[in-house]
């Protein structure tokens, strides 16, 4: 009887612990996809600081996209936004950067013209250009 209680205990406390492991790790991760999905206007600072947030915004989009195996396009949006987003921290002048933003559209359209000749409509390439379009009206805005 007495084993009975000492083991019922046991297991309580293993199964409490996996509970508070599992609410920290939830609570960990909400708070880092909080962090990192903030807003291109969090981006604070003008010129080089600017551009180098703005980047690492960019790699972090790039990141996730990437990492979405079922759209054949994800690759190609991802590859855009990480090019984008070395350009931009090369960047030294307003119009460097907007270049840079520039040329992601550009290579960002062409996809999408061959994704809906070939009968795919994502929304990835909406959140691509959303991305694109806020990070050129904060270079624009902010300089």
């Amino acid at each position: 009887m007495t084993s009975l209680t000492i083991e019922i205990g046991n297991t309580r406390r293993r199964l409490s612990g996996f509970c508070l492991r599992g609410l920290l790790l939830a609570v960990l991760t909400a708070f880092g996809v909080m962090l990192g999905d903030r807003p291109a206007e969090a981006c604070g600072g003008t010129g080089k600081a600017l551009y180098d947030c703005l980047a690492t915004k960019l790699d972090y989009k790039a990141s996730m996209i990437a990492g979405i195996r079922a759209d054949p396009e994800a690759p190609i949006a991802a590859r855009a936004l990480q090019t984008a987003a070395s350009q931009l921290r090369a960047a030294t002048s307003k119009a460097q950067a907007l270049s840079a933003i520039s040329q992601a559209r550009s290579a960002i359209s062409a996809a999408i013209q061959q994704s809906k000749a070939a009968g795919h409509g994502t929304p990835i390439w909406a959140q691509v250009t959303n991305t694109l379009a806020q990070a050129a009206a904060l270079i624009q805005k902010k300089g």
